[in-house]
């Protein structure tokens, strides 16, 4: 794996983007859907947060 991917794939790691190590060791490999959309959600949880108040 090149030094670039590492990077992003170690960011993803501490952020806690996506947390299953079989996705996390092969950042070449195709991606179900549901992999991708339950990434997108996990950041749209953590930018707009379900339990917020609204004031």
């Amino acid at each position: 794996m090149d030094t670039r991917k590492a990077e992003v794939m170690e960011r993803i790691r501490t952020y806690g983007i996506i947390k299953d190590p079989h996705w996390l060791d092969r950042p070449d490999e195709l991606v179900p859907m549901w992999v991708m959309l339950e990434a997108f959600l996990e950041l749209i949880e953590r930018l707009d947060p379900p339990n917020r108040p609204f004031d």
